[in-house]
């Protein structure tokens, strides 16, 4: 006997730091408006609140826990709320670059993985997230991560949400590689900073919508900086592909959140009324996409 079914969307929510807070804002407006999820699937910061809703599809609770968290002796002891506080540069590997460029530690630096040990990600996650297997997840739900070695996107759906998730966020430079099924795996921005590909092979029958929260460059540049020009070629090249995954989501959601900083979580209520701005001026498009219909034997 054959019945039918509306389709649900797909999320694919981007990396960005403190700037896929935008992401909250997002759930709040599909929530209100009763879109049906099939599945999330994030990046980055993407992973983190993509996980928190995917266990909790409750907007609210995954807002209050993170205020919650940024206002918690474990966020000022992760040194990001100093870090908003400063002038660095756009992206997490400009951050690097300074945090090594500004102290006599090169000789250090080059012996170490990372500036930080994993305790810096994994308490925070530990605040946000419950500690089950990602096939528990009251909505389907898959972290997107890096190969170190292999350079090749890598999508995890089974195992601990927990370990997904850090291993989907753990910036380069800062937090260490995290060894997972014979990988050495980084954030997933450096593969797949707004995972569209992942989620259509995974939810193929689906419309995905993607939440891009990715930083513009900037226009300034020092020319007569060597580490400014040469990180600049890279960002060009990041670029480039960051757009072309972009073009394959059948929604393009762009919170515009300008040039705020992916350490400034000082933002939070700007960045999630952003997100949901964003989101409404989609939301007919989303309406569309899902008022097709799956039959099923």
């Amino acid at each position: 006997m054959t019945w039918l079914k509306r389709k649900p969307i797909v999320l694919a929510l981007g990396g960005g730091g403190a700037r896929g807070l935008s992401h909250i804002g997002v759930l709040k407006l599909l929530e209100e408006e009763r879109i049906p999820i099939q599945a999330i699937i994030g990046t980055s910061m993407g992973s983190i609140v993509g996980a928190m809703y995917a266990q909790v599809p409750d907007y609210r609770k995954v807002q209050e826990k993170v205020y919650a968290l940024l206002q918690s002796p474990i966020f000022k002891s992760s040194g990001l709320h100093l870090a908003s506080k400063r002038k660095f540069s756009e992206t997490w590997l400009d951050q690097v670059a300074k945090n090594i460029r500004d102290s006599v530690a090169v000789n250090i630096a080059a012996h170490k993985r990372s500036l930080f040990s994993l305790d810096r990600l994994a308490e925070p996650l530990e605040f946000l997230l419950m500690d089950e297997e990602i096939h528990h997840t009251a909505i389907p739900f898959a972290a997107v991560a890096s190969d170190l070695i292999g350079g090749n996107e890598v999508v995890l759906q089974s195992g601990s949400i927990r370990q997904a998730v850090a291993a989907s966020s753990s910036l380069p430079g800062f937090i260490p590689p995290l060894e997972v099924n014979s990988y050495f795996l980084i954030d997933g921005a450096a593969t797949s900073v707004v995972p569209v590909r992942a989620a259509r092979r995974l939810w193929k029958k689906h419309p995905v919508v993607a939440v891009d929260v990715s930083q513009p460059l900037f226009p300034q540049l020092d020319m007569d900086n060597i580490i400014e020009v040469v990180l600049r070629s890279h960002k060009i090249t990041a670029r480039c592909h960051h757009d072309d995954l972009i073009a394959e989501a059948d929604i393009l959601i762009q919170p515009s959140i300008g040039q705020v900083h992916w350490t400034d979580f000082e933002q939070i209520d700007f960045l999630i009324h952003a997100g949901e701005i964003a989101a409404r001026q989609h939301l007919k498009e989303i309406k569309r996409a899902g008022s097709g219909w799956l039959c099923f034997g």
